[in-house]
């Protein structure tokens, strides 16, 4: 079957998590197509399935991810969805309802957290400081959760034919 993830990150956790679960998915035989939303601006949704991925920075879903949800809803509506976030509040199920319209998630075959990490070199000082305040650490934090994303891929693959 062919997938897109279409996804759009800020720091490259999104972007990471994405590949992996790309790879997930072709193992299990699917054609699956990344699309970065800050490089594609315009995207044609010709897939049998459309996986969805942003950050949360700052209680707020990445604006380029809700753009593209915006622009494509009636798309993304009638066809077989699957949506995934990156953050770092693991209240996810309540976060999530503030990135992507109810109906939406109401509707998508799979919804997952992917976890998140500190990439402190990607971020500029001003932000870096403040999390590093924040985390109390000048070390790399990883938290990607790979089991949700397995989760997550094995509920796409069983809402495909």
């Amino acid at each position: 079957m062919k997938i897109l993830i279409a996804y759009a990150t800020r720091f490259g956790t999104t972007e990471k998590c994405a590949g992996m679960l790309a790879e997930i998915l072709k193992e299990k035989g699917n054609e699956v197509k990344l699309m970065d939303l800050k490089k594609n601006k315009s995207v044609k949704i010709q897939n049998d399935l459309v996986v969805v991925g942003g950050s949360f920075v700052a209680f707020r879903m990445n604006a380029i991810v809700k753009r593209f949800v915006k622009r494509n809803l009636d798309t993304l509506l009638n066809m077989k969805t699957g949506i995934f976030m990156c953050g770092a509040d693991e209240d996810w199920e309540k976060e999530i309802k503030k990135g992507f319209p109810e109906e939406l998630l109401d509707k998508a075959v799979a919804k997952g957290y992917f976890g998140f990490e500190m990439n402190w070199d990607k971020m500029n000082p001003m932000v870096r400081n403040i999390m590093q305040k924040a985390w109390k650490t000048t070390e790399p934090v990883s938290k990607i959760n790979i089991e949700n994303i397995r989760k997550f891929a094995e509920e796409i693959a069983e809402a495909l034919p």
